[in-house]
């Protein structure tokens, strides 16, 4: 099994920057691969700074940091802000995503497919200093181009057929969510694809799998835990379309019938046994880590351990995943 990394949802709930402190040290101290954060109601790579600033050798980084909030050129000058804290240890991950969230914020995601291409080629000529804007900017004020000291990994989340080629064309890295191992195999081949298009070898391009993980011995619960947040993720059109394209398309109607009702209970019912144990790891310690081992001969080249809640429980879900894993 390859060394595991972290995603934990974030937020700005009180105490929760604390919280997230704790854990990313928590997963250094255990030796895992990196630490990334969401941007669920706060700014991740405010975040993902302040972590860095709070840790010595992890590396840091945003899964995901949302494009339609913030120019590319703010983006790019961010993360080399944050590389220049913490040398090295800089992981930008970057998404559309989802209509109901860009909605909230009055965003209509107009071409999301054409938008992160520019987005990701501007952020890659921008860390390169090869930006004609900054260019000219620069030079008006008799300043030199800044440009990253050194390679900082762009990972994209996209999951629809085509944005997966876009990521082998374009990124360093990928980061699939909501795929059990069966279906992961449409992320390899469209990271080939896409590769091959712009002319390297897919080996290039990272597939860091984030995996949805309840370490809890008592079944039930596991079971009820991972099928709420999977009924979650269900609500958002990418995801339901992406859980049909993998054989569920019966708990994807249902999950949307669920939600159209506003019953959380209803949409989490709607999850099959079998969806939850394909698609997340839950049970024992041994139980998560196999299906991690899974992930992997799927085509993961490495996992991102995504903790649910138990029965409600962040911080003991957490706490049990950093208890499980360790590099």
């Amino acid at each position: 099994m390859q060394t595991p990394g972290m995603l934990i949802m974030s937020n700005m709930a009180p105490g929760t920057l604390e919280r997230l402190v704790t854990y990313a040290q928590m997963a250094e101290k255990r030796g895992l691969r990196n630490f990334l954060v969401t941007e669920s109601l706060t700014d991740s790579l405010a975040l993902a700074q302040h972590i860095a600033s709070k840790t010595s050798r992890i590396q840091v980084g945003t899964g995901i940091t949302n494009i339609y909030l913030r120019h590319p050129l703010l983006t790019a000058l961010h993360v080399m802000a944050i590389d220049q804290m913490a040398p090295g240890r800089m992981l930008l991950g970057l998404g559309t995503s989802h209509v109901p969230t860009n909605k909230a914020y009055g965003i209509v995601m107009d071409k999301p497919l054409t938008t992160l291409r520019e987005y990701v080629s501007t952020i890659a000529e921008v860390l390169q200093g090869k930006s004609e804007t900054v260019a000219q900017m620069t030079a008006a004020r008799g300043l030199s181009v800044p440009k990253a000291e050194r390679k900082i990994p762009i990972y994209v989340a996209g999951i629809s057929p085509k944005s997966v080629v876009l990521t082998g064309e374009l990124a360093d890295g990928s980061l699939p969510l909501n795929y059990a191992p069966h279906g992961l195999q449409e992320v390899v081949d469209g990271i080939a694809q896409g590769a091959q298009k712009a002319g390297r070898s897919s080996a290039d391009v990272t597939i860091a799998l984030i995996m949805h993980c309840c370490v809890c011995p008592d079944r039930a619960v596991a079971l009820r835990s991972v099928k709420r947040t999977l009924a979650f993720y269900g609500r958002m059109p990418f995801y339901n379309r992406l859980f049909a394209r993998q054989g569920y398309q019966q708990e994807a109607d249902e999950i949307t019938a669920g939600w159209a009702k506003g019953d959380v209970n209803v949409a989490a019912a709607a999850v099959s046994d079998q969806m939850a144990e394909q698609v997340a790891a839950m049970g024992t310690a041994q139980e998560c880590q196999k299906k991690v081992e899974e992930f992997e001969k799927a085509g993961a080249s490495y996992v991102i351990l995504y903790p649910t809640a138990i029965d409600g429980d962040y911080d003991k879900g957490v706490r049990a995943v950093l208890e499980t894993f360790e590099g």
